[in-house]
């Protein structure tokens, strides 16, 4: 096995934020909408699994995205022979079901972290009617970064545009990963119990974003940039029973702990490597990317380092180079090929 690349702790994954892009409906429909959220969540104070009764600080932001008219279905019928007494079926020509557009909640919830501070998690939720079958992605943002990378970037207009096209809809959920003793997280379990983000992840968000529609591996995935794509594939291998898909993005695949969140306990480490589980991941559905002119040394060539140890394994997760550099406008631009990747999967 290839040796990992050395961790630098002085690196800097910065991802870049360009503003929301997100057109808004009718002003009546808007209004409407709002308004109706605030009723909802107005007294929504105590935590409650369900997804439509969350802990809230504050009445959740509710946003109108982009919506694709339909055309209604029209119907055609043929004139019955003048030389017959019976009449031809009726031909009714219908148009494929569109989702309406989407809304983006932000709440917030106890982190289970040492300082006893709350956590807060943004969630996209396409026009559909929510069920056990509407999949659900979960994605981690990189360092520096938080929840609103996603909807500052203008990922929800370009996901009604892929819904609205035929891609399967899906749920997006971003949660914050920060942590104010440790900012670089790399989404684990400090050794000494003070920050807990694998733990929130798995065992506090999931069950209060799914509540009654709780997902079986198959309609679930983890996604993630940078530390993120990191925290996906660790996340991913080390609770495979719950993702069945996962997205890296510009991610590594060893450790990297310059906060020290495991004080380089060889346990903490040997547990936290993903090129250490490969074999985990043998029944997921896995995507590798990474940035043409990635010239990190921490990232740079793990996407492929990855794939050999994954290949040797019997495995075969998918490759895509894509042109760019590292930066967040990876994910931006490619959201349209990891959707159709989700959406082979679902």
């Amino acid at each position: 096995m290839p040796a990992p690349p050395a961790a630098n702790p002085e690196r800097s994954r910065r991802t870049r934020n360009s503003p929301v892009v997100a057109a808004c409906v009718a002003g009546a429909v808007v209004l409407a909408v709002g308004l109706a959220a605030l009723v909802r969540t107005a007294t929504a104070r105590s935590e409650v699994p369900g997804p439509a009764s969350l802990p809230v600080t504050a009445a959740p932001v509710v946003v109108a995205s982009t919506t694709t008219t339909i055309a209604p279905a029209t119907t055609t019928t043929v004139a019955p022979p003048t030389t017959t007494t019976t009449r031809r079926p009726t031909t009714t020509t219908t148009r494929p079901h569109r989702p309406g557009p989407g809304t983006m909640q932000f709440f917030t919830m106890p982190s289970g972290d040492g300082d006893g501070r709350r956590r807060q998690f943004w969630v996209y939720r396409p026009g559909v009617a929510e069920s056990a079958e509407l999949p659900v992605v979960y994605f981690l943002h990189g360092y520096p970064g938080n929840e609103r990378s996603m909807p500052d970037s203008g990922l929800p207009a370009i996901l009604e545009q892929l819904f609205a096209s035929g891609v399967k809809p899906f749920v997006v959920v971003a949660p914050n990963g920060e942590s104010v003793s440790r900012p670089d997280t790399e989404w684990t379990d400090s050794v000494d119990g003070q920050v807990k983000l694998e733990s929130y992840v798995v065992n506090r968000l999931v069950p209060a974003v799914e509540g009654g529609h709780r997902r079986d591996r198959a309609h679930r995935a983890v996604a993630g940039f940078s530390m993120g794509g990191y925290g996906a594939m660790n996340l991913g291998l080390r609770h495979a029973d719950l993702f069945g898909q996962i997205v890296s993005v510009a991610g590594y695949y060893h450790v990297d702990d310059p906060d020290q969140m495991g004080r380089r306990i060889p346990e903490w480490v040997a547990a936290n490597s993903p090129d250490q589980h490969v074999t985990a991941g043998a029944a997921s559905r896995i995507l590798l990317m990474t940035a043409s002119g990635e010239n990190h040394p921490l990232i740079a060539g793990e996407a492929q380092r990855y794939q050999r140890l994954a290949q040797a394994a019997g495995q075969h997760p998918a490759l895509v180079v894509a042109p760019g550099a590292h930066t967040f406008d990876l994910v931006v631009t490619q959201l349209p090929t990891i959707a159709r990747f989700l959406a082979d999967g679902w």
